[in-house]
């Protein structure tokens, strides 16, 4: 098993490029400091950051500080298959060996081209106000993960974090560590993602597939709907690691007070895909769900009545919220 090294070890290395830095991508680059701090991103598995190479254009630098199971191989081939793609929805990514030097140790990097742009979170916080602009952003997401499926790819950890909207409004997915692509077939599904954007079969799945989104897709779009429907629910859920739903509405949608608001709201699209949203958590396998285009078309099977009969339990009352009452009648005539 690889060595892998740690963040301070890392951020020494950034420290003394005369020593560290081996490749062409990195000699005659630079880190970018706020003052004497470095800056770097940090995740569960990679540590990110903003550099300047020698042509002065800015990229990210990914390390690895855990393991994702085979990350050269992965990175080799999404790199191949992104760069024959040559789609806006990503950012341009090289997988690099043997890159810098790090307490002895020759390390692999990752270089993606620096995407100037909003997190899924700061686009709705910065538009809370402005519904239409949230409704062009779920049209828009839609449309993207509409591609990944013409294309059979998953990117596999669709979350906030891992969305971005540039000033023109196109959305680009960033951290590909957990994508799937065909020349993966097979390899292991070890990122399985933030658990509020996750179904729950997710953790018991085995291998990377198509499939991976499905769940993460409908729960975001969903999201962007209700925020662009019922902007005061903003503030109790903009200081979390979700984006709507937690990890024990998921769990336990019978239980979701959350999730019977939804359902019963005014608002016929909000109400129905959240009814979707409630079929699909009654699905084990997360190789059984469906895409986001599908569950879109055509009307519910189930009314709001039964939805909960399947667990043989009514939802918990609905709390008062000002959320049940649609803001504008307009709003529901766009969906």
């Amino acid at each position: 098993m690889a060595n892998y090294p740690s963040r301070s070890d890392i951020v020494t290395a950034m420290r003394n490029p005369h020593v560290s830095f081996k490749s062409n991508e990195l000699i005659g680059g630079s880190i970018i400091q706020k003052g004497t701090r470095i800056v770097q991103y940090s995740g569960g598995y990679t540590t990110v950051f903003p550099f300047h190479s020698q042509s002065k254009n800015k990229v990210a630098v990914r390390l690895w500080i855990a393991d994702i199971g085979d990350a050269k191989k992965r990175s080799l081939e999404i790199s191949n298959y992104l760069k024959n793609l040559n789609n806006s929805y990503f950012a341009g990514f090289k997988y690099v060996d043997n890159a810098i030097l790090i307490a002895g140790n020759l390390h692999a990097i990752v270089i993606m081209d620096w995407v100037e742009g909003k997190t899924l979170k700061e686009y709705v916080n910065d538009n809370i106000s402005n519904p239409s602009k949230l409704l062009e952003l779920a049209n828009g997401f839609k449309n993207m993960v509409e591609y990944f499926h013409q294309n059979e790819i998953a990117h596999g950890d669709l979350q906030h974090g891992n969305i971005l909207i540039k000033d023109n409004g196109e959305l680009v997915a960033i951290d590909y560590d957990s994508m799937y692509i065909k020349p993966l077939d097979g390899m292991n599904d070890t990122i399985k993602g933030l658990e509020g954007y996750q179904h729950p079969g997710r953790q018991k799945n085995k291998l990377i597939t198509p499939k991976l989104d499905y769940f993460s897709e409908l729960v975001i779009y969903l999201s962007i709907l209700v925020y662009s429907e019922y902007p005061e629910m903003w503030q109790e859920y903009y200081g979390t690691e979700d984006l709507l739903f937690s990890k024990e509405d998921l769990e336990a949608p019978h239980n979701s007070n959350l999730i019977a608001v939804l359902a019963s709201s005014n608002n016929s699209k909000i109400s129905e895909i959240t009814q979707k949203l409630v079929e699909q958590l009654q699905i084990p396998d997360i190789l059984s769900l469906s895409p986001l285009e599908e569950l879109l078309i055509g009307k519910l099977e189930v009314t709001k009545a039964n939805i909960f009969d399947k667990w043989g339990k009514q939802p918990n009352k609905p709390i008062e919220k000002k959320l049940i009452k649609p803001t504008t009648k307009s709003i529901t005539d766009k969906f």
